[in-house]
Protein backbone atom coordinates (compact mmCIF):
# COMPACT_ATOMS: atom_id res chain seq x y z
CA UNK A 1 0.00 0.00 0.00
CA UNK A 2 1.15 3.47 -1.53
CA UNK A 3 -0.41 6.94 0.04
CA UNK A 4 0.28 10.15 -1.13
CA UNK A 5 -0.63 13.14 -2.80
CA UNK A 6 -1.64 12.93 -6.74
CA UNK A 7 1.56 16.19 -7.09
CA UNK A 8 4.03 13.46 -5.61
CA UNK A 9 3.29 11.16 -8.30
CA UNK A 10 6.53 11.02 -10.22
CA UNK A 11 8.07 9.69 -6.71
CA UNK A 12 6.38 5.94 -7.68
CA UNK A 13 6.73 5.82 -11.12
CA UNK A 14 9.59 3.16 -10.73
CA UNK A 15 7.67 0.46 -9.52
CA UNK A 16 6.06 -0.87 -12.41
CA UNK A 17 5.84 0.53 -15.86
CA UNK A 18 2.07 0.11 -15.65
CA UNK A 19 1.73 1.94 -12.72
CA UNK A 20 4.10 4.70 -13.94
CA UNK A 21 1.33 4.66 -16.62
CA UNK A 22 -1.81 4.99 -14.74
CA UNK A 23 -0.08 7.67 -12.64
CA UNK A 24 0.61 10.01 -15.63
CA UNK A 25 -3.20 9.57 -16.46
CA UNK A 26 -3.96 10.99 -12.71
CA UNK A 27 -1.61 13.79 -12.94
CA UNK A 28 -3.38 14.91 -16.10
CA UNK A 29 -6.97 14.93 -14.27
CA UNK A 30 -5.94 17.23 -11.80
CA UNK A 31 -8.66 20.15 -12.11
CA UNK A 32 -9.69 19.37 -15.12
CA UNK A 33 -13.26 17.55 -16.20
CA UNK A 34 -13.66 14.10 -14.89
CA UNK A 35 -13.09 10.78 -17.32
CA UNK A 36 -16.19 8.69 -18.44
CA UNK A 37 -17.77 5.63 -17.16
CA UNK A 38 -14.67 3.63 -18.21
CA UNK A 39 -11.63 5.41 -20.66
CA UNK A 40 -9.37 2.63 -21.54
CA UNK A 41 -5.42 3.64 -21.08
CA UNK A 42 -3.82 0.06 -22.59
CA UNK A 43 -6.73 -2.29 -23.33
CA UNK A 44 -7.33 -4.16 -20.51
CA UNK A 45 -3.73 -3.84 -19.27
CA UNK A 46 -4.28 -0.24 -17.76
CA UNK A 47 -7.75 1.48 -17.88
CA UNK A 48 -9.89 3.97 -15.31
CA UNK A 49 -13.48 4.07 -13.97
CA UNK A 50 -15.27 6.83 -13.05
CA UNK A 51 -16.72 6.46 -9.63
CA UNK A 52 -19.24 8.85 -8.22
CA UNK A 53 -21.04 8.07 -4.81
CA UNK A 54 -22.33 9.06 -1.57
CA UNK A 55 -20.06 7.53 1.29
CA UNK A 56 -21.54 5.29 3.73
CA UNK A 57 -21.26 3.83 6.79
CA UNK A 58 -18.40 1.67 8.37
CA UNK A 59 -21.34 -0.80 9.34
CA UNK A 60 -22.08 -0.96 5.69
CA UNK A 61 -18.64 -1.26 3.85
CA UNK A 62 -17.16 -4.14 2.73
CA UNK A 63 -13.76 -6.18 1.91
CA UNK A 64 -12.92 -6.82 -1.29
CA UNK A 65 -9.53 -8.03 -2.85
CA UNK A 66 -8.42 -8.85 -6.78
CA UNK A 67 -5.84 -11.40 -8.02
CA UNK A 68 -4.88 -10.27 -11.23
CA UNK A 69 -5.25 -6.20 -11.17
CA UNK A 70 -3.33 -3.60 -8.44
CA UNK A 71 -6.04 -0.26 -7.80
CA UNK A 72 -4.99 3.29 -7.91
CA UNK A 73 -8.21 5.20 -6.40
CA UNK A 74 -7.62 8.37 -6.34
CA UNK A 75 -10.26 10.99 -4.69
CA UNK A 76 -10.90 14.00 -7.42
CA UNK A 77 -13.75 15.58 -5.24
CA UNK A 78 -14.67 15.02 -1.24
CA UNK A 79 -13.31 12.29 1.51
CA UNK A 80 -13.66 8.89 2.45
CA UNK A 81 -12.23 6.53 4.61
CA UNK A 82 -10.67 3.37 2.90
CA UNK A 83 -9.90 0.09 5.05
CA UNK A 84 -7.05 -1.84 4.62
CA UNK A 85 -5.86 -5.28 5.32
CA UNK A 86 -3.85 -7.96 4.29
CA UNK A 87 -5.74 -10.32 2.44
CA UNK A 88 -3.92 -13.04 4.40
CA UNK A 89 -5.75 -11.48 7.70
CA UNK A 90 -9.15 -11.73 6.43
CA UNK A 91 -11.70 -14.73 5.99
CA UNK A 92 -13.07 -15.54 2.63
CA UNK A 93 -16.66 -15.01 1.95
CA UNK A 94 -17.41 -15.20 -1.34
CA UNK A 95 -15.16 -17.10 -3.47
CA UNK A 96 -13.02 -15.37 -5.58
CA UNK A 97 -14.39 -14.96 -9.47
CA UNK A 98 -11.72 -14.84 -11.83
CA UNK A 99 -13.96 -13.48 -14.23
CA UNK A 100 -14.15 -9.95 -12.05
CA UNK A 101 -10.82 -10.64 -10.43
CA UNK A 102 -13.32 -9.98 -7.03
CA UNK A 103 -13.28 -11.70 -3.58
CA UNK A 104 -15.23 -10.91 -0.86
CA UNK A 105 -14.50 -10.90 2.96
CA UNK A 106 -14.72 -10.02 6.35
CA UNK A 107 -12.74 -9.48 9.26
CA UNK A 108 -11.15 -6.58 10.54
CA UNK A 109 -8.33 -3.55 9.95
CA UNK A 110 -7.47 -0.04 9.69
CA UNK A 111 -9.25 2.81 8.34
CA UNK A 112 -6.94 5.58 6.21
CA UNK A 113 -8.40 8.69 5.84
CA UNK A 114 -7.80 9.90 1.78
CA UNK A 115 -9.02 13.55 1.15
CA UNK A 116 -9.38 15.26 -2.65
CA UNK A 117 -6.02 15.42 -3.99
CA UNK A 118 -4.75 12.25 -2.50
CA UNK A 119 -4.27 8.41 -4.26
CA UNK A 120 -3.27 5.07 -2.73
CA UNK A 121 -2.30 2.11 -4.15
CA UNK A 122 -3.02 -1.40 -2.96
CA UNK A 123 -1.54 -4.42 -4.39
CA UNK A 124 -3.33 -8.18 -5.04
CA UNK A 125 -2.26 -9.30 -1.40
CA UNK A 126 -3.87 -6.12 0.26
CA UNK A 127 -8.11 -5.72 0.94
CA UNK A 128 -9.73 -2.82 0.81
CA UNK A 129 -13.09 -1.43 2.14
CA UNK A 130 -13.85 1.73 0.01
CA UNK A 131 -16.16 4.23 0.28
CA UNK A 132 -16.82 4.89 4.40
CA UNK A 133 -17.61 7.78 5.78
CA UNK A 134 -15.45 10.14 7.26
CA UNK A 135 -17.39 12.15 10.01
CA UNK A 136 -21.15 11.52 8.23
CA UNK A 137 -21.99 10.55 4.38
CA UNK A 138 -20.96 12.77 1.89
CA UNK A 139 -20.70 12.96 -2.53
CA UNK A 140 -17.43 11.14 -3.57
CA UNK A 141 -16.14 11.62 -6.67
CA UNK A 142 -13.07 9.11 -7.55
CA UNK A 143 -11.00 7.84 -10.36
CA UNK A 144 -10.15 3.92 -9.94
CA UNK A 145 -7.06 2.75 -12.35
CA UNK A 146 -7.01 -0.97 -12.63
CA UNK A 147 -3.45 -1.94 -13.56
CA UNK A 148 -2.88 -5.68 -14.28
CA UNK A 149 0.08 -7.02 -12.87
Amino acid sequence: MIIDQIEAANLYTSLHPSIATGLLFLTKLKGGPLISDREEIDGDAIFALRQEYQSKPLSAGKWESHRRYADIHFIYKGEEQMGYAPVASLRETTPYDAKSDYALHEGSGRQIHLSQGSFIILFPHEAHMPGIAVDQPSPVHKVVIKVRL
